[in-house]
């Protein structure tokens, strides 16, 4: 069928944004028991509830979690380690109280935990005590007052026992992992000013008979380089990452020695831990293991038996995969939450030869001829490269007139240490499907290429984000992919501060959409949470009480008059990280100056939306005013 010429960014498209809404699930912790798997996903028909579903070895779906409840943690703002299997019964953090819940096969949810004010994450079992071990973050009644983060005890038995703290004196906690004879627990710990990637300790401490904890010894991690995800082996030895040498690599601690098994240069093994329980590896019974390495930008699946690491088997899953996130080891091999480049995240079993669909999520239904596939872009930005993943306009029905280039939106991640890949976005595709390109890219400071880029960001945030933005945009026009008189940015949180920087410090972009975006950074340390405390020092190079100067030349809210270009806000009034006021004062000073601005606040949303109605109408608004900002009558 031959296609309609239109301009550019003026396509009618089949990706409406109630359909791109419906598509847009959330996954968070997954499990697995025997041969069952189990995973929580977001709803965001249901007001963004996160439910457990279980795929028994039948291959059938069913849902654990009962209406009303909601599983998800609030540890550290950003949760994750929401849920527990063991012995066939589940153990929950429920969303509206944030305490333990257990629920039993066929059962209701009953609470074990009753411990107003406390959150919990990250549950392990101690089956010989009878009880959980968890990662505690008590809040004091006066909400001025930080938190105290320790591990936990909470006894199976009722309220008899009650919580009983296990660890404290360390800033954060995560990953109590009890060794299979239960004598030892192993754990990380981190201290402020630092992130958890940082610098997090990996400890091991012996666990006395009545259920205390010895002095603990440090094995891993620290200054050097991080550690991350301990896991005890089924003959108890006891696997970890760290990044000691520059890129995460698969480490293994037996009578006191570690031991390098699984990772080369170039190969990335280690995760942000910006939420609980993320893994990058699985270890099975059997003795065989999984790591699913970064590498350019893409997964590397690497299979191997414990006994002879260097006989791995790699497997790139074809060109179909865009990443494989949280691997567990099932009796039936391994599972993992997979994303596809060309259909919805999904939990699948893989293997060495393939990967095979769990539960399918909705379908998004995009014709081959309406969907547009990230090609890898490489440029430089201060004389370094910089990685990206470009999105061509894309209808089967239409097409742009000849020798025109297209409107182009660059996206800015969050993080700042996340990453962008080629995985199925409805967002990209609802603007690439009207005839927008599209660049996502991996700025200094994103994940997946090693700890010297990440920490390419020290010191310079808002400053090298930015300049890898504005070289992405740059090397775009250059290259005919963008129109250089029609280029907007976009980006949420870290990345709507990017783009509210980028709009502030250069004329290149024609317009700006900012989700949830940092608009004032003395504001965001007065006001943020315990997890970030320190994590503004390290990326602008301050020191507390020495960073006013700096904290306002880089503050958006303080370059307005820098600010020439049309702006559209998105905020959601109960987000605890980045409070509404920045980005509702942003727009009232910007109104103030005459500057085309849209602010959209949504009650009942936070940091990151999760309602199929929001989400469809900011695409819908946001797509509206970038239209209008960038001339596409």
């Amino acid at each position: 069928m031959a296609k309609t010429t239109l301009p550019f960014g003026t396509w009618p498209s089949p990706i409406s944004a109630a359909r791109a809404a419906r598509a847009s699930r959330r996954f968070g912790t997954v499990q697995a028991e025997g041969g069952a798997v189990y995973w929580t996903e977001s709803r965001p028909e249901q007001g963004g509830r996160q439910v457990i579903l279980r795929a028994g070895d039948d291959g059938g779906v069913s849902e654990v979690l009962p209406e009303p409840y909601s599983a998800r943690s609030r540890v550290h703002e950003y949760g994750g380690g929401e849920f527990l299997v063991a012995g066939g019964v589940v153990f929950f953090v429920n969303d509206a109280d944030q305490q333990i819940y257990r629920c039993a096969p066929g059962g209701a949810p009953t609470p074990i935990s009753n411990a107003p004010g406390t959150r919990f994450a990250d549950l392990a079992i101690d089956v010989r005590r009878a009880r959980l071990l968890a990662v505690a973050e008590i809040h004091p009644p006066r909400r001025r007052l930080r938190p105290r983060n320790v591990l936990v005890a909470v006894a199976l038995d009722g309220a008899a026992r009650g919580v009983s703290e296990l660890a404290r004196g360390r800033d954060f906690y995560a990953s109590p992992r009890l060794s299979p004879d239960g004598r030892a627990l192993a754990f990380l710990a981190w201290d402020l000013p630092d992130m958890p990637w940082d610098s997090a300790t990996l400890s091991v401490a012996r666990v006395t008979d009545n259920g205390a904890l010895m002095a603990a010894a440090p094995i891993a991690g620290g200054r050097r380089g991080a550690a991350f995800q301990p896991e005890w082996s089924h003959d108890g030895d006891l696997y970890y990452v760290s990044d000691a040498d520059g890129w995460g690599a698969l480490y293994r601690w037996r009578a006191g020695a570690s031991t390098r098994i699984a990772g080369a240069v170039g190969r990335e093994l280690m995760r942000p831990q910006w939420v609980f329980a993320a893994r990058s590896y699985a270890l099975a019974e059997d003795g065989s293991v999984l790591c699913a390495f970064l590498e350019g930008g893409r997964p590397r699946l690497e299979f191997f038996d414990r006994a002879r690491p260097r006989k791995a088997r790699a497997t790139r899953l074809g060109a179909r995969f865009a990443r494989v996130d949280d691997p567990v080891a099932t009796t039936a091999g391994f599972a993992a939450l997979v994303s596809p480049t060309t259909a919805a995240p999904a939990i699948m079993r893989i293997g060495p030869r393939g990967a095979t669909p769990l539960a399918l999520q909705p379908a998004a239904d995009i014709a081959h001829g309406d969907l547009s596939r990230g090609e890898a872009r490489q440029f430089r930005s201060r004389g370094r490269p910089v990685h990206a993943f470009y999105y061509p306009p894309t209808n089967a029905r239409y097409r742009g007139p000849r020798g025109a280039a297209p409107p182009a939106l660059i996206l800015a991640h969050g993080g700042p240490t996340a990453m962008a890949d080629v995985s199925l976005k409805m967002r990209i595709q609802y603007f690439t499907s009207r005839g927008f390109a599209v660049c996502d890219v991996n700025y200094s400071g994103s994940t997946g290429y090693g700890r010297a880029y990440r920490q390419r960001l020290d010191g310079l945030w808002g400053i090298a984000d930015v300049a890898d933005c504005i070289a992405a945009a740059r090397h775009l026009a250059a290259t005919g992919a963008a129109d250089a008189r029609r280029i907007a940015i976009a980006g949420g949180s870290a990345g709507g501060y990017t783009t509210l920087m980028a709009l502030a410090t250069c004329d290149l972009f024609a317009a700006g959409s900012s989700h949830y975006g940092i608009c004032d950074l003395r504001l965001l340390l007065a006001h943020t949470h315990k997890f970030e405390a320190g994590y503004l020092h390290r990326l602008l190079g301050t020191r507390p009480g020495g960073s006013r100067e700096v904290f306002g030349a880089r503050s958006p809210l303080r370059l307005l008059d820098r600010i020439s270009a049309p702006v559209i806000l998105f905020q959601g009034l109960e987000d605890r990280i980045v409070p509404a006021e920045q980005s509702r004062r942003m727009a009232d000073a910007l109104r103030a100056r005459g500057i085309e601005v849209a602010y959209h606040a949504f009650a009942g949303e936070g940091h990151g939306f999760r309602s199929a109605h929001t989400i469809a109408t900011v695409l819908e608004a946001e797509f509206a005013f970038l239209r209008r900002a960038l001339g596409l009558a």
